[in-house]
């Protein structure tokens, strides 16, 4: 591709956007950054349709406010993160943010409404910001041993493709040994493998749209056997564009008190704690994994405009929550935008603007049920569990936490049963090792707080 060094001086609006993200000085293109911002859109743009179709099941959550909150929340943080952060990472309500959350209410983990719920991680949001501001972020970062993080962020891959493979069909309820196989002559169930593979294939060829060819893939079968079967699996819009819908169902409803009892504070401190932990360490490893394939992170680690960079994270979840969805955090489909060759925040900045376009594009992304969905929710989780290698098997305190943090996750249904049994294996592990003394306070205290959680479910 060609670099920056070859070509002229720009001049008027184009050198403006070449002195705002340092394009030139970073060796990059305007065009460059234009195109790995619109492929990183497609990429990510699945979680228009995933997004609503997993919060819409939850009794009071809308759809449609939903989708409008999705695509604002999205729009917003990226390009927050675009300009003041200067990096190429896109931001969204987070996969498995909205997994967690749906888990964490209908397993009954937790006593609280949607909107309660959704207030504990909009507090959540305010802490990472606090502490995105302050070095507290430092003594976080360093608390928390790596192999405890990897396992926390694949368990929640695993859950939200357990979630996946159970909107699709291919995993159903078996009233004696818990779960079974799907019958694979269903029309559904047969699309929703079909498209699976078909993004597996993309995978193994380091196709990088993967997640969303199979989300395009499922789509385009579902409307086939609809339309040859007559499976009406498939609501055809009337029109394709259209007003965005409206966000009174779900907008400012955190703040809805009526039903909090004295009760359900701990509840809602537990949702801060844990999703407080899993947006601040899953955004930081995204912003340093894209950072350091676009070269802007040096081997050293040094992130530059660090706090810029995990303000707009944090923020992001913070707006999102007041619009009505879940947290929201870096896409891992950013890679895809670094592998382009992009460097600069330019090309976030146009995954904010494509956002802003999706808006009016609502009939066509609401046509989308969640088991046309479940291939990319499958994908999705795929990809996450890759954390696993990196995890230090051969350390046994490692080991054990790891496969406590994933069992509990899907075998109990629920994330914060996964992470709260995580912290209390590793903390035990570690003691009984006779290595205490290299435990951080702080997992100790954590370890308390999930003991009492799980004292109380």
């Amino acid at each position: 591709m060609t670099t920056a060094t070859t070509l002229s001086k720009p001049t008027g609006f184009r050198a403006v956007l070449d002195a705002t993200f340092k394009i030139s000085e970073r060796r990059s293109t305007i065009s460059t950054e234009l195109y790995a911002g619109f492929l990183t859109f497609l990429a990510m743009s699945y979680i228009l349709a995933v997004n609503p179709a997993i919060l819409g099941d939850i009794p009071g959550m809308d759809g449609g406010a939903i989708f409008t909150a999705t695509a604002l929340a999205a729009a917003f943080a990226t390009f927050v993160m675009g300009v003041f952060g200067n990096y190429p990472v896109m931001l969204a309500p987070g996969m498995s943010m909205n997994g967690f959350f749906k888990g964490l209410l209908f397993s009954g983990s937790v006593a609280l409404l949607w909107h309660e719920a959704l207030f504990g991680i909009f507090l959540s949001g305010v802490v990472y910001l606090i502490f995105s501001m302050t070095k507290i972020r430092k003594t976080m970062i360093e608390s928390i041993p790596e192999d405890l993080k990897l396992a926390i962020t694949a368990s929640l891959g695993m859950f939200i493709a357990f979630l996946g493979l159970k909107n699709a069909g291919i995993i159903v309820a078996n009233p004696f040994i818990l779960v079974s196989m799907g019958d694979v002559l269903q029309p559904q169930v047969a699309i929703a493998y079909i498209s699976l593979f078909v993004a597996l294939g993309c995978m193994v060829r380091d196709i990088k749209l993967a997640t969303f060819i199979a989300f395009i893939c499922s789509m385009v079968l579902t409307v086939l056997a609809d339309l040859f079967m007559g499976t009406s699996n498939a609501a055809f819009p009337e029109q394709l564009v259209s007003a965005p819908p409206s966000m009174a169902a779900g907008f400012g409803q955190i703040f809805n008190f009526s039903h909090m009892t004295a009760e359900k504070l701990f509840d809602l401190l537990f949702v801060v704690i844990i999703f407080f932990i899993v947006d601040f360490f899953d955004g930081l490893s995204t912003i340093v994994g894209v950072g350091r394939d676009a070269g802007i992170i040096d081997k050293d680690g040094k992130v530059p405009n660090a706090r810029s960079a995990l303000i707009a994270d944090a923020g992001g979840t913070v707006v999102g929550t007041v619009l009505g969805t879940t947290s929201v955090t870096a896409f891992s489909e950013s890679g895809i935008a670094s592998a382009q060759g992009a460097k600069t925040g330019l090309a976030a900045v146009t995954v904010a603007a494509l956002f802003l376009v999706s808006l009016f594009l609502y009939p066509i992304f609401s046509m989308f049920s969640t088991a046309i969905v479940a291939p990319a929710m499958i994908t999705v989780g795929v990809y996450m569990i890759g954390r696993l290698g990196q995890i230090k098997w051969d350390q046994k305190e490692s080991r054990i936490a790891a496969f406590f943090t994933v069992m509990f996750t899907v075998l109990s249904f629920s994330p914060a049963n996964g992470m709260a049994m995580g912290f209390i294996s590793y903390a035990f592990a570690m003691l009984a090792a006779g290595k205490g003394k290299q435990v951080h306070p702080l997992i100790y205290g954590l370890s308390l707080i999930f003991i009492g959680y799980l004292v109380m479910l």
